[in-house]
Order: structure tokens, then C-alpha cells, then sequence
């Protein structure tokens, strides 16, 4: 007689999972940097790790500090300049650092501060912000448990795309997909930092 629920256990076993249980390769870190539990709240955990990939994710605060949730950055690359491109549009943002409301000046001033220890932080590429996706999650579509404070909203990527008026993509969280934005549009932001382009 064939051992049909040993089978069908195993075959459970051996199923990718689907969803929240992927979070497992997610690691709270602290301002330093360490392994921390994972917090909400107006100052939580201040970074992600995801073991998966090797990038290390900034995390949002609700709390008007520089990495506060609801700071929103006109798109800005001026290395852009002199290939004969748009370089985008400095400081049209909204955020609490004066004459700062754009994506270079953040990236430069979230370096200069050493968020979690590191110096090297950076706009994300589509590919690496469509990984923290989660479609099904309800609200903001990302692991709510490791990325408290995110907006249902327009995240802006590292990925130029020539237009007339320069433009960038651009992540959704709220309709889980890529689009190109305008780079005078304002756009949340969240940094990585680790394997991947610079």
C-alpha cells in the first residue's frame, strides 16, 4: 500500500512558501549596525539586512528626523552632467533638511551621517526594490514586520531613463509595480546599500 500521507507531508515540506514567510531572511539591525528585534513605533530598528541577497535596507521613521516617512524627493543626478542628458531637478522635494529635498542630496547626507555604520548607501535598482514587494500584504506592499512606516506610495530607483524633462523609475507600493516617473515629481525614498550597482 502506497504511504500516501507520508508522501503528501513530504511533498508539503518541500514547497516553496508563499508570502510573510520569506521574512525569515530579514535581520533587524540597529543604528550601530547589530542584530536588534524588530520594532515599530516613531524610532524603530533603524536598518534591514536581507540575508538573501546581501543588501542592507534603510528603515523609515516616523518622526521628522532625516529618515522621517513622510519626506518626499524631487529626482536629482548631477554626474549626469556633461553626457548631454536631464540631470533632473535639485531640492523640489518636500523634507525637514532645507535646500536638501532632493535624491543626490540625501543619498550624500544619509552617508555623511553613517546610517547603521555604513557609508556607501545608495538608490536602489527596480530589481532590488521590486524584491521587498509583497503583493498580498495589506496597506503598503512590503513586510510590514521589518519596514514599519512605509508609505503606500511611489519609492524612486537608481535607474535613469532619458526623457525630455529626465526621469527615473520608479517603484510602487501601493500597486506593487515599476513605473517611469517624472524626475521633478516628488517620490519617497528608500536607501540600500551592498552588492549591486553603484
Amino acid at each position: 500500500m502506497t504511504p500516501w500521507p507520508y508522501i503528501a507531508l513530504l511533498l508539503l515540506c518541500l514547497t516553496p512558501t508563499l508570502g510573510h514567510a520569506d521574512a525569515s531572511v530579514y535581520v533587524a539591525l540597529d543604528a550601530k549596525g547589530k542584530q536588534a528585534k524588530p520594532q515599530a513605533g516613531a524610532r524603530p530598528h533603524a536598518c534591514v539586512r536581507d540575508n538573501g541577497t546581501g543588501l542592507v535596507w534603510e528603515v523609515k521613521t516616523d518622526d521628522h528626523g532625516p529618515a522621517d516617512k513622510d519626506w518626499i524627493f524631487s529626482w536629482y543626478d548631477k554626474t549626469l552632467e556633461g553626457k548631454g542628458v536631464p540631470v533632473g531637478y535639485p531640492d523640489s522635494g518636500r523634507c525637514g533638511a532645507k535646500g536638501r529635498c532632493d535624491t543626490q542630496a540625501y543619498v550624500a547626507d544619509t552617508n555623511k551621517r553613517g546610517l547603521c555604520g555604513f557609508r556607501d548607501w545608495r538608490l536602489p535598482t527596480v530589481q532590488e526594490l521590486e524584491g521587498l514587494l509583497r503583493p498580498e500584504a495589506p496597506g503598503a506592499k512590503i513586510d510590514a514586520r521589518f519596514f514599519p512606516n512605509t508609505p503606500a506610495g511611489y519609492f524612486w530607483t537608481g535607474d535613469y531613463v532619458p526623457t525630455e524633462v529626465g526621469g527615473a523609475m520608479l517603484v510602487s507600493f501601493e500597486l506593487s509595480m515599476s513605473l517611469l516617473g517624472n524626475s521633478a515629481s516628488g517620490g519617497y525614498v528608500r536607501l540600500v546599500r551592498g552588492p549591486g550597482k553603484h
